[in-house]
């Protein structure tokens, strides 16, 4: 079986094919080859990974090359997996943004003009006691 297989591709007829296949795996390797060196040039420039994170990219790029390329590519490149596994650089140093209740600011004692409860401050009701509007309240029905 074998050697009739083997006398059928020394035929002229079946050259091509041979030839056509080649081709093929030619250009689908090459394919490859370029979106790996794609892939681990795109790691390496990223400023938003870390060092760590660079590396552990480039070694999943070169291990598994079409699944860590394109892993790369639609998950690490956008930051999406970098920040669920910690590698992100923006992820550890960015945090929600302070609303002002942390500052370090000395603010005026409460009473006097600008300081919490005085006459017109935000959140003050009547009286400048802070909260205490007519209506609401523990007692009135409502929230």
């Amino acid at each position: 079986m074998v050697t009739q297989l083997a006398d059928t591709m020394d035929r002229p007829e079946f050259g091509w094919v041979g030839v056509l296949f080649g081709v093929i795996m030619a250009v689908i390797a090459l394919a490859v080859l370029v979106l790996v060196i794609a892939a681990v040039i795109s790691a390496l420039i990223n400023p938003d990974t870390t060092g760590g994170g660079k590396l552990l990219w480039v070694l999943v790029i070169l291990w598994y090359p079409v699944l860590g390329a394109v892993a790369w590519f639609v998950l690490g490149r956008k930051r999406h997996l970098n920040r669920l596994i910690g590698i992100d650089k923006g992820a550890r140093h960015s945090g929600p943004p302070s609303n002002g209740q942390h500052s370090n600011v000395a603010q005026p004692p409460p009473g006097e003009p600008g300081g919490p409860g005085a006459p017109g401050a935000p959140g003050s009701g009547p009286g400048g006691a802070p909260g205490a509007s007519p209506g609401f309240g523990p007692g009135t029905g409502t929230a």
